[in-house]
């Protein structure tokens, strides 16, 4: 058996509140794009729903291996695929199981991945900061007629409640404490891809997948560490 039978609990009700959310969620979900091959048994067309024939051959992928609430997983060709959404209760480690009682497929769905890595690249970068210095920012001033005040100072704080003053925005260069700037860096990153797998399995039935998508992810990379940092410079 290639997968743990998992309780065929329905989630229908929380499948639809997360695709409510889908909107907040995918901000968050780093989902990766990839390419594989679809092998079928006995090479025959795999029917998923009375509309979406899988046939076997190469595939596009579209997968969340970590999404903060919900995540979607995507397979297609040119004339055919599917997607479904995967809920965060859906995961366990580097895998997930979409239930087909959820996903109205005709058959489950046990996808799992391991990463690959390859080489490390390390490149130059500018980094915003904030350091002491001469600036232009916008300000809150009290206009008190022949004398005004900038907030943070004393006699800000003096006039405050003056009904003679009036309290309004304006750009001001002066000293400041927190003056936007920027410093460079250099940053050294991992390069790795997933090697997917995702099996179809016939519901409650312990017997070998009726179809194995094998693929793998795109390229990304992950930042390791910051190998030098500038001092911070007034923009």
């Amino acid at each position: 058996m290639r997968h743990l039978l998992a309780a065929r609990t329905p989630r229908a009700i929380l499948r639809l509140s997360a695709t409510l959310l889908v909107g907040l969620t995918l901000a968050g979900c780093g989902s990766l794009s990839g390419k594989g091959y679809l092998f079928t048994e006995n090479s025959q067309p795999l029917q998923l729903t009375d509309d979406v024939v899988l046939k076997q051959g190469h595939m596009r992928l579209q997968f969340a291996p970590d999404p903060w609430l919900v995540g979607r997983l995507k397979l297609h060709d040119a004339t055919s695929g599917f997607s479904a959404w995967v809920t965060a209760g859906d995961y366990a480690g580097n895998s997930f199981f979409i239930d087909s009682t959820d996903s109205g497929l005709a058959y489950d769905i046990q996808a799992r991945w391991r990463e690959v890595q390859a080489e490390t690249s390390e490149r130059n970068a500018h980094e915003s900061c904030s350091t002491a210095g001469f600036c232009s920012k916008s300000v809150q001033r009290l206009d008190c007629g022949r004398r005004s005040y900038r907030q943070g100072t004393e006699r800000y704080e003096e006039h405050e409640d003056d009904d003679n003053c009036e309290e309004e925005s304006a750009v001001v260069r002066d000293h400041f404490p927190d003056c936007p700037g920027f410093r460079q860096s250099r940053k050294r990153y991992q390069v790795f891809k997933l090697m997917v797998t995702l099996d179809f399995l016939e519901p409650y039935a312990q017997k070998e997948p009726v179809a194995v998508f094998d693929g793998e992810s795109q390229y990304r990379e992950r930042l390791l560490g910051t190998l030098e940092e500038g001092e911070c410079l007034v923009q």
